[in-house]
């Protein structure tokens, strides 16, 4: 058997005998795309819990603006994790590919990217649905306390103002419906421009990854060319 070394260095995956050489460079890996992905979203909860660290201490009561500071650092440390765990998520299914192929490896990175983003936005949607569960159930129990309030028989000066602006509020809103929507429209096109972001930013870095985390070399084991031969004289 002879031995056929690609990239010119020492073989770190060596081939199973007799396999072919697309066999080795043109396979898919499902293991290692799974494994990039739990990767992926280990650091992305890393990362995630360490910023909403520093995004909560950077909360001060105090301040004209408690919340100055806040969106900017959530805006970029949002893109920065995104960047890093897909880099290193597409990194580590390239490498355990096994595959020397640049394009192998990129595709290894992109399928990483799309598994991991779509678990972390069903981990988000569910997140998300419990938040607004939790909204629904304050606003209906201030609704209730309001209600109590008005029905009773005598109420304190402050709670009777603080009643009746709720209601002014209530009543312009009601009475001017385009501004809050347009204000909510605004909110939520922010948002989403910022997701897109920071997944296209994971796209890319996701194809550096897979493109960097290729296999540097591959063993094929291939049949003997038989030389030639001299007769005994």
């Amino acid at each position: 058997m002879a031995d056929e070394i690609i990239a010119g260095e020492p073989a770190r995956y060596p081939a199973p005998v007799g396999a072919r050489l697309s066999e080795i460079t043109n396979r898919v890996s499902w293991g290692a795309i799974w494994a990039g992905v739990m990767i992926a979203l280990g650091i992305e909860m890393l990362m995630t819990l360490f910023g909403l660290f520093i995004g909560f201490g950077m909360y001060n009561y105090r301040a004209p603006n408690p919340f100055a500071g806040i969106p900017p650092w959530t805006t970029a440390w949002y893109l920065f994790t995104a960047a890093v765990s897909m880099f290193l998520g597409a990194w580590s299914a390239a490498r355990l590919s096994g595959s020397a192929v640049r394009e192998t490896g990129i595709l290894h990175g992109m399928a990483t990217w799309g598994l991991a983003t779509l678990a972390t936005v069903l981990i988000l949607a569910v997140g998300t649905w419990s938040v607004l569960r939790e909204g629904v159930n304050v606003l209906s129990a201030a609704a209730i306390t309001t209600e109590a309030m008005a029905h009773a028989p005598q109420t304190p000066p402050p709670l009777a103002n603080t009643a009746q602006q709720a209601n002014r509020a209530v009543s312009e809103v009601e009475a001017n419906p385009g501004p809050v929507a347009q204000n909510t429209a605004n909110i939520v096109s922010s948002l989403s421009l910022r997701i897109w972001g920071g997944v296209l930013l994971g796209f890319i870095t996701a194809i550096f990854g897979g493109w960097m985390g290729r296999a540097g070399t591959v063993l094929v084991r291939g049949e003997a060319i038989p030389g030639p031969t001299r007769l005994a004289a």
